[in-house]
């Protein structure tokens, strides 16, 4: 055996994914059977993860904008208008990536935000013709289903038998991550490209075909991912540079052969990133409304963590599990279910360290075993006292810093899926639950097909000589390992359906006979802004309204006056009076609320002068309505008027003029 492919098996050995190839099956049939076993099992799984994905949250059309999943309120208002924004700009020749429609009069830089604006742009025709609402609710579905299709076409290529690569597909489809991260978060939820990615650096890496070309196609998902979620970006980036430092340090001679063509691929994947990414760069650290330093301040990213027995114990995402059991994973991530992102189930967890001492000497096994485990350990937080664990390096470090520990677990469930996946498959050919081997047989291989270079493994036939498996009693190992794979996941089942509530929108902000005037800057009760609550939907009836009106409020990272963050805080907008009336009304705070007298009266006309406000909506929310109400009408000296239960000054400019405040 020359040099080279000797130090081909070496790499191969602990992290191809070309290498180990499973043992393929024997040719059957005529050309209609071929067609049936080539077309057939692809379109199977599409169909089962898209109608399981139909109905995550109930029986409702995909795409509606009568109801929202899971809720018409907090985090759903903020995607709901990263989804309406770029539809609106690019009707109105304006930018997608920065707005003064809201945050009035300051602004918002969509690329300090979980914008997702590459969806927002996409899905534009469909969000003019239907809204956002309707936007929103079909890419909720859809992140479930394209997620679990991606990941199941990239485990095609290192599973013979397909069913391995459907229950890995479609454990990354519905794993806790994915469950509870989809009762807030499409950004994070849309994840058909991390999978894709990481074929492509197995292109790269492992099967060294078609560098340039292949380096290109991830430069593009790479700016693609920037578009829709940086934060996940930085997570997989970071998990494949791990990845690769692991491998270079294992097989050195291997890593050094192959440091060529992983530089050209780097150039080409770089070269295309840098073209195809450079504004939106720019737009982040240097645009409009940029804000300075991570939009996530280290107190709450410090919030939440996950811990050693998050592993086991469910939260009511899940369809299982004892009630003690259940009120214990809930009080492990302070009863929000959305961030307990780490469960992974006893029975899971005794069938990957099954899979883990079967087949640790498979390339697949021992690379994607690390990556899992490396970021569940990131999960656990930066650690307490003297004991610092990863997270409190990253924490530290530029552009990664942002990214929340739990939202590692979105690695850590790639990695479990691809080990499940390999597992299962070697479980099968290999015939463990018989007792007995597969008997090698030589067989050619599959018509048209092209052995990639280093698609060796010590101890395995060579390409051209691939195993026949199972001359009889083939049924017998397959229904076994589906069904311990059912064990395995059941503890996992998600309560499907999921909650969809009615939008809710009041008519004073869609009606055609609206007194709202369009173009307005509104200032609105609830604030868009959010205090701890969730009566904070202003952004999604601007978004229902599609963009009617300009609005004061931001729920979301904005600038403050030094430039720093500023995310669900105050309006920051002097006289504070006018601001400090609407969220006393709604929380509570501050105590005592304003004295309604003259001088509250004078700063609340004062502030609607200043930024030049066009109607001041109230839509009851909470018992203080009544108090805004009175508040507002002492300053305009005029009552408001009922549109459909909701309440508007629709001219406070001519108001103001009628008591003699001059325009600003």
């Amino acid at each position: 055996m020359s040099a080279g492919s000797s130090i081909d098996e070496q790499i191969v050995a602990f992290g191809s994914a070309a290498a180990a190839e499973p043992p393929a099956e024997p040719p059957a049939g005529g050309p209609r059977h071929d067609r049936l076993r080539r077309y057939g099992p692809p379109t199977a799984a599409v169909l089962v993860y898209t109608t399981l994905a139909a109905f995550v949250y109930g029986v409702h059309p995909p795409a509606t904008g009568v109801t929202l999943p899971p809720c018409a309120c907090g985090d759903i208002s903020s995607q709901v208008w990263f989804l309406a924004w770029p539809a609106y700009a690019l009707s109105h020749g304006l930018n997608p990536l920065y707005t003064t429609w809201a945050d009035y009069p300051h602004g918002v830089n969509l690329m300090n935000n979980t914008a997702d604006p590459l969806l927002g742009i996409i899905f534009a025709p469909f969000t003019l013709a239907y809204g956002a609402l309707s936007t929103f609710s079909l890419l909720m579905r859809l992140a479930f289903a394209l997620s679990g299709m991606s990941m199941f076409f990239v485990l095609r290529r290192w599973v013979r038998w397909w069913p391995a690569a459907f229950v890995g597909g479609l454990l990354f489809e519905f794993s806790p991550f994915m469950v509870g991260q989809s009762q807030s978060h499409l950004f994070l939820v849309f994840l058909p490209l991390p999978p894709i990615m990481m074929a492509l650096l197995d292109e790269l890496v492992m099967r060294r075909r078609h560098i340039v070309r292949n380096g290109i196609l991830l430069g593009v998902v790479v700016a693609a991912q920037l578009m829709i979620s940086p934060e996940i970006l930085a997570i997989m980036v970071l998990a494949a540079l791990c990845g690769l430092v692991v491998m270079a340090i294992r097989r050195p001679r291997a890593a050094l052969e192959r440091s060529r063509d992983l530089l050209r691929g780097a150039l080409s994947a770089g070269a295309t990133f840098l073209v195809l990414a450079a504004y939106p760069i720019w737009i982040y650290f240097r645009g409009p409304f940029h804000v300075s330093g991570p939009p996530h301040p280290v107190s709450e990213l410090d919030q939440y963590h996950s811990y050693p027995a998050s592993l086991i114990y469910p939260t009511s995402l899940q369809r299982f599990g004892l009630g003690s059991w259940l009120a214990k994973g809930m009080v492990l991530v302070q009863k929000n279910g959305v961030e307990h992102t780490t469960y992974i189930g006893i029975p899971l967890l005794v069938l990957l360290a099954f899979i883990w001492i079967r087949c640790r000497r498979v390339g697949q096994v021992q690379l994607f075993m690390l990556v899992a485990l490396g970021g569940w350990v990131v999960t656990l937080g930066p650690g307490k006292g003297s004991i610092k664990l990863p997270y409190a390096l990253l924490m530290k470090l530029p552009l990664i810093s942002g990214a929340l520990d739990l939202r590692y677990s979105s690695v850590m469930y790639l990695g479990i899926a691809v080990v499940l996946a390999v597992g299962l498959d070697r479980m099968r050919s290999e015939g463990v639950l018989s007792g007995f081997r597969a008997r090698p047989a030589t067989v050619p291989p599959p018509r048209g097909s092209v052995p990639p270079p280093g698609s060796l493994v010590a101890g395995e036939p060579a390409t051209g000589e691939r195993q026949a498996g199972w001359t009889g009693l083939r049924l017998g190992p397959a229904l076994g390992c589906l069904g311990i794979a059912a064990v395995a996941l059941l503890p996992l089942l998600p309560a499907l359906p999921y909650r969809s509530t009615f939008a809710g929108v009041p008519a004073l902000f869609t009606a055609p006979n609206s007194p709202l005037v369009p173009g307005s800057v509104v200032l609105s009760y609830p604030l868009p802004v959010s205090y701890g609550g969730s009566n904070d939907q202003a952004l999604l009836w601007q978004s229902a309204a599609s963009m009617r009106f300009k609005l004061i409020g931001f729920r979301g990272s904005v600038a403050g006056p030094t430039g720093k963050p500023v995310r669900g805080a105050a309006l920051l907008l002097p006289p504070y009076e006018a601001e400090q009336v609407l969220v006393w009304a709604l929380y509570g705070k501050p105590s005592p609320p304003p004295a309604n007298d003259a001088a509250t009266a004078r700063a609340i006309e004062i502030f609607l002068n200043t930024y030049d406000v066009g109607a001041v909506t109230v839509v009851p929310s909470g018992p203080g309505t009544a108090s805004v109400l009175a508040y507002y009408t002492a300053a305009l000296r005029v009552p408001p008027v009922d549109f459909g239960g909701s309440y508007i000054w629709p001219d406070v400019q001519q108001d103001l003029r009628r008591i003699g405040i001059k325009s600003a």
